[in-house]
């Protein structure tokens, strides 16, 4: 059986799992590339730990790295070739988050988007920023769900209830009259398909570019940080915060409770010891 037939196989095996789209084209990706790595050579756990060096040495993020381990893994147990299976990689998190956009900066986004006449812009920030929800879960903003004030999305195996503000409502139903949406969902791309994270990302990177703010500020997760940043420092309630951005862990939605580099640096220096 060559490459292809087993990657379409494992293709078929992934979705059986029910694994998300965008999961199943990293493992897919990762099978691939362990199996050109591997060549005519068989399968066992030193070539998989070889692998892993390969990974290692290739100036990915620990967290990528361990993301391609699990996905190998995956693959691995999909062969049978449980045996073979390799850890991942230990590392101490960032305990300050950096490149995160700041309230005023939103608020420049926002008014610069209004200004050039970017209507789609303008209002895929404001739901980003108000809901805390991922990109990916940005198709489950509906006309239907406008109507509701609400609608469910199904993350990691997991329902959540998404709450949409009264104020975000009004604009969004204002936003689908202008642009004659009468149904399905609110954010459109090409083909009149959901709108994709790389297509949202090019937008935000146009805005910032104009306003002048970095690139690295306004990745479509510095929303949902602003959103979860914001939400504490109101309420102070983490396992409210953790439930409403869907995490399992109180650990994850933590480090929306930490100060920037920026922010620790200022309140060192205004010690003034």
């Amino acid at each position: 059986m060559n490459t292809e037939e087993k990657m379409n196989r494992y293709a078929q095996y992934l979705i059986q799992k029910e694994f998300a789209e965008n999961t199943r084209i990293v493992y897919l990706r990762q099978a691939k590339l362990f199996l050109d790595f591997m060549g005519d050579r068989d399968i066992n756990k030193k070539q998989a730990i070889a692998y892993k060096q390969q990974l290692i040495t290739g100036g990915k993020s620990p967290a990528s790295i361990n993301l391609y381990i699990t996905a190998l893994n995956c693959y691995l147990k999909y062969e049978g070739m449980d045996n073979c299976y390799i850890k991942t990689v230990r590392f101490r998190k960032n305990q300050c988050p950096d490149n995160i956009i700041s309230t005023e900066e939103y608020q420049r986004l926002l008014l610069c988007a209004k200004k050039c006449g970017y209507q789609k812009y303008y209002c895929i920030m404001r739901t980003l920023a108000a809901t805390g929800i991922r990109i990916s879960e940005l198709s489950g903003c509906t006309v239907e769900a406008l109507h509701q004030g609400r609608f469910v999305i199904c993350s990691k195996g997991r329902l959540r209830e998404i709450y949409l503000p009264e104020k975000l409502i009004a604009e969004l139903e204002c936003y689908c009259v202008e642009e004659q949406i009468t149904s399905g969902a609110v954010f459109l791309g090409n083909r009149d398909k959901p709108i994709s994270r790389n297509a949202v990302y090019k937008m935000l990177i146009h805005v910032a570019d104009i306003e002048g703010i970095s690139r690295q500020k306004v990745h479509p997760h510095s929303f949902r940080h602003l959103f979860a940043v914001t939400y504490m420092k109101q309420y102070s309630d983490l396992p409210e915060l953790a439930d409403i951005l869907g995490h399992s862990s109180l650990e994850t939605t933590r480090i929306y409770t930490r100060n920037t580099s920026d922010e620790r640096r200022k309140r060192m220096n205004d010690l003034k010891l």
